[in-house]
């Protein structure tokens, strides 16, 4: 087990802080170095728990509290520093700017009542809460337990949650979040970015937030909300549904994907060579295989949506609006489904290895859709028993053998 040295009197004496958190042992140490110094040099007045609670400090004066008993306690306004060496306490943070707050692998609680500061721990199920009032700034390391993070400020806090089972709830600021464990986020009203390159799983709930992520080869699933989102995709695979803001820009990773428009202005990407889903909501958007080297679907929405193929077959899906589809260098299907068709969509690089396949039309669908065709200009249009209208760019006339 790694540790931290603390000097905690003039005298020399020190007690070790217990870490089982080695990627905290850098920020642990210069936070136990300059309270070291400060208790050393006088600049910092020292006491402890095992003395009682934490007494008043000399006008001018800046104190260190060393929290070495369970309990509960109050920090005065005069304390910049606690050390948790605990198993078991509760710490309510005294308010002033640049805090340290240095705890070990025990359990802790500390409730920042405003101010700015670092929280580093060594393990431990922590629980961190920034009130919602408090716009500082803080910096969030609570080791590798099961910890929950409620930084509910307005302040840029940079949280780096740990490897634990971890639930994390944001506030108005824009936050930084590095997440590498099993990730629970919700967030609020900020502009957030979640670094989840080495996160093992993540779930997140995007509320009004506008959200940045990054995704590695955990799994992942991000609700957008209500506000505008860009996912960049890893190898794990991924469930992401862009915020309803719309402008979202989604693009999947090397895993298996299925990516949900929003809104409008939204783009979505395939790529990699797993299987991937894009699906249009209910704005203008654009939606893209060309990057892909494995089987996709583009699914049509209400709005005007483009969609482009890639190298291997895809399957577009006709929509309720005006899409335009544009084949690739595979042998596409262009599907279309009673009920959820129903639009007037444009076919381009209908070629012939693709194919037209009509779903739940009922017997003699192809027939009827043949027998509906009407020739424009360099093109055909069909018209189906919904009143789906597919034009061909390219062609004069379609063959029952281009359906399947």
């Amino acid at each position: 087990m790694a540790g931290v040295t603390v000097q905690t009197t003039r005298s020399g004496d020190q007690f070790t802080v217990p870490f089982n958190a080695v990627d905290n042992l850098l920020v642990a140490g210069q936070i136990a170095a300059a309270v070291s110094q400060g208790v050393a040099d006088g600049h910092l007045v020292p006491s402890s728990s095992l003395n009682g609670p934490p007494p008043t400090v000399p006008a001018g004066g800046d104190g260190v509290y060393f929290q070495q008993t369970n309990g509960l306690t109050f920090l005065p306004s005069a304390y910049g520093a606690v050390v948790n060496t605990a198993t078991d306490a509760t710490i309510f943070g005294s308010g002033g700017t640049n805090e340290s707050v240095l705890s070990g692998n025990g359990n802790l609680t500390f409730v920042a009542t405003g101010g700015s500061g670092t929280m580093v721990g060594g393990g431990g199920s922590n629980s961190i809460l920034v009130s919602p009032s408090d716009a500082g700034a803080w910096f969030i390391a609570p080791g590798n337990g099961n910890n929950k993070i409620l930084a509910l400020g307005a302040g840029a806090d940079t949280i780096q949650a740990g490897a634990g089972h971890n639930t994390v709830l944001l506030g108005s600021g824009s936050d930084q979040l590095t997440l590498t464990g099993h990730d629970a986020v919700t967030a609020s009203t900020g502009n957030d970015t979640i670094d989840a390159t080495a996160a093992k799983s993540t779930s997140v709930n995007g509320a009004s937030a506008n959200i940045t992520f990054l995704g590695g080869a955990g799994a992942v699933t991000v609700l957008g909300g209500t506000g505008s989102d860009t996912f960049f995709g890893g190898q794990g695979r991924a469930v992401v549904h862009g915020g309803t803001a719309g402008n979202n820009l989604l693009i999947a990773g090397a895993g298996a994907a299925t990516l949900f428009g929003g809104g409008s202005g939204d783009q979505l990407y395939a790529s990699g060579g797993n299987p991937q889903s894009l699906i249009a909501g209910t704005g203008n958007e654009t939606l893209s295989a060309a990057a892909s080297f494995g089987a996709v679907s583009l699914h049509g929405g209400s709005g005007n949506d483009q969609l482009v193929g890639g190298f291997e077959p895809n399957t577009f899906v006709g929509g309720s609006g005006h899409a335009t589809m544009t084949g690739g260098f595979g042998a596409d299907s262009f599907d279309f489904i009673k009920g959820s068709a129903g639009g007037t969509d444009l076919i381009v690089n209908f070629n012939s290895s693709d194919k037209v396949v009509l779903r739940g039309y009922g017997p003699g669908a192809i027939e009827n859709a043949l027998d509906s065709q009407r020739p424009g200009s360099g093109s055909v249009t069909i018209t189906l028993s919904d009143s789906t209208k597919i034009t061909f760019s390219g062609i004069s006339s379609l063959k029952s053998s281009e359906f399947g």
